[in-house]
């Protein structure tokens, strides 16, 4: 029997992401050009893991398609990858549907639509070494505790109390342990992604409950089971609406999450996957990355955290700056764009001005156009 297999879970519709949803599930948005599911795959795979699963629910047979064609047999070698089209109630409820399928000791349990460089491996090990039913991953955040939960840990890193989202007399009680070796952490994210031993099957078909962080969890501890967090310092961000979508690209340029990169070859910060069609004076600063097929006629300025995607093509003297740009994309002239996201398959007019703006898939906009904190819709034309 392997030690170590791995589960993905990649059933999100992405419902907080719309319009940039509109035609892909979460997992296939692209960050930097390369889509969120990828960067999990790879992820695993770096950590040795040779037995990947992907539960898929939400398009799932466009997932499927899109994985089958990047992750080819000669790119995995002696990885073991294979996807699942199941209709989950939830996280716990994605992993029973195949649990009975799993032949490992120990399961990692990851996310398709998240970026994080969660050193996977040191994970895995302290998993093997505390010998819990369960490892959570968590991380260190300044943001308020209603949004994030809080967790009583002691000097062993063995987990007492997990509350996702506390009431305030939930964290009152907390916190009066006479325990001087408990500390109670209220800025401590559970990032999703989760050690098990193989036994957590056995627990999901007994039980049958459905969410690991809001069910599964308090019962383990209830039923006196071993949980431990794994408290690390690693960049992790779940791109759960347009905010958090910018940042993570911004933050993958900007080498915050290394050892994951943007697509493409680097040439002193500059991502290239293609060669890129450039006219006379155009100013390429960095960092940015850009996909394959792109043209940018003269004068063309593209600033600072910026992402242009494949078949690409930008009109003389445009500015574009803190933007990504999806695929087949065609943007006129006089154009400035800045901290703005265009989906596939656009077309914007001449001197048109795009600030804080969303503009969806298969979109139109006409010359002269001016969008401030704007959010177009699939298909639509102005």
């Amino acid at each position: 029997m392997r030690e170590w297999s791995a589960i993905i879970l990649a059933g999100g519709k992405g419902s907080r992401l719309m319009p940039l949803t509109s035609l892909v599930p979460k997992p296939l948005v692209k960050v930097t050009n390369k889509p969120m599911v990828d960067y999990s795959i790879a992820h695993l795979i770096y950590a040795d893991i040779k037995q990947i699963t992907l539960a898929l629910a939400y398009q799932g047979e466009q997932l499927k398609e899109h994985i089958e064609k990047i992750w080819t047999p000669d790119k995995l070698g002696d990885v073991e990858l294979e996807c699942v089209i199941q209709e989950s109630k939830g996280t716990a409820d994605a992993y029973r549907l195949l649990a009975d399928n799993i032949e490992s000791e120990n399961v990692v349990v990851s996310m398709a639509d998240i970026v994080t460089n969660l050193p996977m491996k040191d994970f895995m090990n302290f998993h093997s070494e505390k010998g819990g039913i369960t490892t959570i991953s968590m991380k260190t955040s300044e943001s308020h505790t209603s949004q994030y939960g809080v967790v009583l840990l002691d000097n062993n890193r063995k987990i007492y109390l997990f509350l996702e989202k506390p009431a305030p007399m939930e964290l009152y009680l907390s916190s009066i342990a006479q325990r001087t070796d408990l500390f109670l952490h209220t800025n401590i994210i559970n990032t999703g992604i989760y050690c098990f031993k193989r036994k957590i099957g056995d627990v999901l078909h007994e039980t049958g409950l459905m969410d690991f962080g809001g069910e599964v969890f308090p019962y383990l501890l209830d039923n006196n089971y071993d949980l431990y967090g794994f408290v690390k310092n690693y960049y992790w961000l779940d791109c759960g609406n347009a905010q958090t979508y910018k940042w993570a690209n911004w933050d993958l340029l900007r080498k915050y999450t290394w050892p994951i990169t943007p697509n493409g070859e680097e040439y002193d910060e500059v991502f290239v996957m293609g060669i890129i069609n450039s006219g006379q004076n155009v100013t390429i600063e960095k960092p940015t990355c850009f996909g394959e097929c792109v043209k940018l006629s003269n004068r063309v300025k593209i600033k600072e955290l910026t992402s242009i995607g494949n078949q690409v093509s930008i009109g003389q003297d445009t500015v574009i700056e803190k933007s990504i740009i999806w695929d087949n994309v065609k943007i006129g002239a006089g154009c400035h764009i800045n901290e703005s996201i265009i989906c596939n398959d656009c077309e914007i007019g001449d001197n048109v001005v795009l600030h804080d703006s969303i503009i969806a898939p298969n979109c139109k906009i006409n010359d002269n156009s001016q969008l401030r904190d704007k959010t177009l819709e699939l298909g639509q034309r102005i």
